[in-house]
C-alpha cells in the first residue's frame, strides 16, 4: 500500500510504454514487504535536465534510465562507477542525500546472464554485432572477463569508436566485412542490434554464416528470425530476457542494499511474455 512513507524510485525514456521494469521491480518490493514504488516517466531529451533536477527535488531513491537518455544522462551527474565511466553510459541513478551516482548495470547484468547459462567469455573469440550503448556495455563486459572482442557494425566510424575508448581494457578487432574466415575463428556471436525487433527487420547478418559451433546470444526478446536460424543450425542460442533481469536485479541491489528476489523478478517477467 502506498502511504506517506513510500519511497519512490522510476525510469526515464522515450518511450517508456513498453519498459517491462516496474513489473519487476514493483514484484520484488512486494515480495520482500518493501514500502517502495517503481514507476515509469516520460522524459523527453529537451527536458532531460529538469528530469534529473527533479530526482533531488522530489526526493526520488533513484531511477534507471532508457533510451535516449543513457549517455546525455551523465553531464547531469555528480558521480560515475568504474563501468559508466568507460562506457559512456548510465542505466541506473542513486540519490544519496541530493549527490547523484551514475551506475552502468548492463555491462555485468550481461555476464551474469552468461554465467547462468555455463557460458564463459574468457579467451574466446566474441563477435559483437552493432555499435551502439547496448553493444559498448557489453564490450566492456567481456573485455573485463578476458574475452578477445570483435566488432561488426554498418557504420565502421561507430566500431572505432568503441575500440578506441576500450582499447586499454583488452584485444579489440574492428571488422569491416563478414565472410566465412572471419566466422570460423568466432566462439561467440552477439546481436547487440535492435534488429528483429520490427517484422520488417532485414537480419543482422547472413545466416549462412552461422556454423552449429557458434553460440548465439540475442539482446533483443521475444524469439527474432535470426534466433530461429541460428536454432536450425543447431547453435546453441540465449536470448535476452536473461540481460534484462540480471541488469534489473543489480539495480535493485544498489537502491535498496538488499539481495533481488531473483527467481520472482524472473517469473513475472516470463508470465507477462507469455500472454
Amino acid at each position: 500500500m502506498i502511504n506517506g512513507k513510500t519511497k519512490i524510485i522510476g525510469i526515464f525514456g522515450d518511450p517508456i510504454e513498453h519498459t517491462l521494469s516496474p513489473l519487476m521491480h514493483n514484484a520484488a518490493f512486494k515480495h520482500l514487504k518493501l514500502n517502495y514504488c517503481y514507476v515509469p516517466f516520460s522524459v523527453k531529451r529537451e527536458q532531460l535536465k529538469e528530469a534529473v533536477q527533479a530526482i533531488k527535488a522530489l526526493n526520488l531513491i533513484g531511477v534507471n534510465i532508457t533510451v535516449p537518455h543513457k549517455e546525455a544522462v551523465i553531464q547531469y551527474l555528480n558521480q560515475l562507477s568504474e563501468e559508466a565511466r568507460y562506457i559512456g553510459a548510465v542505466n541506473t541513478i542513486l540519490n544519496e542525500n541530493g549527490k547523484l551516482k551514475g551506475f552502468n548495470t548492463d555491462a555485468r547484468g550481461f555476464i551474469i546472464s552468461l554465467q547462468k547459462e555455463k557460458v564463459s567469455v574468457k579467451d574466446k573469440n566474441i563477435l559483437i554485432l552493432g555499435a551502439g550503448g547496448a553493444a559498448k556495455a557489453i564490450a566492456y563486459g567481456v573485455l573485463k572477463e578476458g574475452g578477445n572482442l570483435y566488432i561488426f557494425n554498418r557504420t565502421l566510424s561507430k566500431a572505432y569508436k568503441i575500440r578506441d575508448s576500450l582499447s586499454g581494457i583488452g584485444k579489440i578487432e574492428v571488422i569491416e566485412e563478414l565472410n566465412n574466415q572471419v566466422m570460423e575463428k568466432i566462439h561467440i556471436i552477439i546481436n547487440a542490434t535492435s534488429l528483429g525487433l520490427k517484422e520488417n527487420d532485414p537480419m543482422p547478418l547472413n545466416p549462412a554464416l552461422l556454423k552449429k559451433k557458434h553460440i548465439f546470444y540475442d539482446i533483443v526478446y521475444p524469439e527474432t528470425p535470426i534466433m530461429r536460424e541460428a536454432k536450425k543450425i543447431g547453435c546453441k542460442t540465449i536470448g535476452g530476457l536473461g540481460m534484462l533481469l540480471w541488469q534489473a536485479a543489480l539495480a535493485f541491489e544498489i537502491w535498496t542494499s538488499k539481495p533481488a528476489p531473483v527467481k520472482v523478478m524472473k517469473k513475472i517477467l516470463k508470465n507477462f511474455l507469455k500472454n
